[in-house]
């Protein structure tokens, strides 16, 4: 079953980022994976994938791989963010982890963490608690983790502590960028460097900074959610190349650290790896595909054999593609020109905030309805303070634009007394 799943993937992937590509010299040379995994949204895991995850990543622990990733992090970290290598060094990097966790386990993909489906209360995910990655620390012990799977964890770098975050007040965490902004940076991002600034700077800064402790440092790989989360942002990498593969799979501009203009056959930091190798899923070390890419492929296929069969919107979208002509041509370009949409850019998805991890097994659930007292109270995204965008190396000019634009969508949308069908009214009782 596990051969027949991963040969499946790679037909699928194979469909969304390869038909019709030219690799740029260089990439050519590259072999297709003979197999792939499928990294799955973290709640998606099965009791028995979360067992062969949490081992492995256990195990990675006990061998110091943890300590060794936090460290590579902290010495690179000056030349990997705010700069358009971002999105490709944290893919390799992401990787390199994965295939570490393989020698414990090779049928271990690392999960991520869609935290759109937890934007309005963070602290409240599923994901975040015992038994699966815990949550605030401890504010009388060090804002020690005290619950999850790295609760008794002793890590080394920059010195013998354990792991720590720092919520803040309250255990709470500000809202974080929901579905609807993210879906409006896919559609409105045309070059890879639109796409890397809309990212790092919004759905990828304020969860690090939020969760805290070492998660808000630049040896932020220490914690495990940095894996989850990294897998996140790559899945939205990932899904605006499939978009279109003839011109995204090795799209790639912008600048360096330095100011020098990109250019596909650079080296990543600190390796020997061209840039070029790591830009097309399903080649050379890059084996592994996203669930929602796989999804996105069953659809195209399943269209192109049953042309009478289109899938239902989900509420979300249909919500906001009646907002009036003006909004959606400023937020959502491709709705605004009508027709099908590729799920592959919209990340308004059938989710509930409230559903619990499939690793629990069998729970009973009560199906979730958005709360009509959230209608027009969609809440703002937190923004990212002054010291995390000085640690970061960031572009203030660059952080303000994406913060402003966030914020005045939201507006636009309370305007208009849209209600977002994720939003909870959490003084009410389940």
């Amino acid at each position: 079953m596990r051969l027949l799943a991963s040969v499946v993937g790679l037909a699928l992937l194979v469909a969304q980022q390869v038909v019709g590509v030219t690799p740029p010299p260089g990439a050519d040379s590259l072999q297709a994976c003979s197999s792939v995994v499928t990294r799955k949204e973290v709640r998606d895991l099965s009791p028995d994938e979360w067992s062969a995850y949490s081992n492995a990543v256990q195990s990675a622990y006990n061998d110091r791989w943890i300590d060794w990733f936090g460290f590579l992090h902290e010495r690179v970290a000056g030349v990997i963010h705010s700069n358009a290598v971002f999105l490709v060094y944290h893919r390799k990097l992401t990787r390199d982890y994965e295939q570490i966790l393989q020698t414990y386990n090779p049928a271990v993909a690392v999960p991520f963490w869609n935290t759109l489906i937890d934007y309005q209360n963070p602290a409240g995910s599923p994901v975040l608690s015992d038994p699966y990655f815990g949550g605030n620390g401890n504010a009388a012990s060090d804002n020690c983790v005290t619950s999850g799977i790295a609760a008794s964890w002793k890590v080394t770098f920059p010195d013998v502590h354990c792991l720590r975050r720092n919520f803040g007040e309250a255990d709470t965490i500000k809202s974080w960028y929901s579905p609807e902004f993210i879906t409006s940076v896919l559609q409105r991002s045309n070059t890879y460097s639109d796409l890397r600034a809309g990212l790092e700077n919004t759905i990828h800064g304020l969860p690090h900074l939020s969760l805290g402790g070492d998660m808000n440092t630049m040896h932020s790989p220490l914690d495990p959610v940095f894996w989850l989360h990294h897998s996140n942002i790559d899945r939205l990498y990932a899904q605006w190349q499939a978009v279109n593969p003839d011109e995204r799979t090795y799209a790639y501009d912008g600048t360096d650290i330095k100011n020098n203009p990109v250019a596909l056959n650079d080296y990543l930091t600190s390796t020997t790896t061209p840039v070029y190798e790591v830009m097309r899923l399903g080649y050379g070390s890059m084996c592994y595909t996203y669930s929602t890419i796989q999804a996105a492929g069953s659809s195209s296929n399943n269209l192109a054999r049953r042309q009478k069969c289109i899938a239902r919107p989900s509420k979300a979208t249909e919500a906001v593609r009646k907002l009036p002509p003006k909004l959606l041509s400023s937020y959502y370009p491709s709705f605004a020109k009508g027709g099908v949409v590729s799920a592959l850019e919209n990340e308004l998805g059938d989710f509930d905030p409230r559903r619990p991890m499939s690793a629990d097994g069998v729970v009973e659930h009560k199906p979730f309805t958005a709360s009509e007292k959230m209608r027009g109270h969609m809440p703002k995204a937190g923004t990212l303070d002054n010291m995390y965008i000085k640690m970061m190396g960031a572009n203030v000019t660059e952080v303000k634009h994406f913060e402003k634009l966030a914020a005045e969508m939201v507006d636009a949308l309370n305007l208009e007394n849209y209600l977002s069908p994720y939003l909870i009214d959490l003084l009410e009782k389940e």
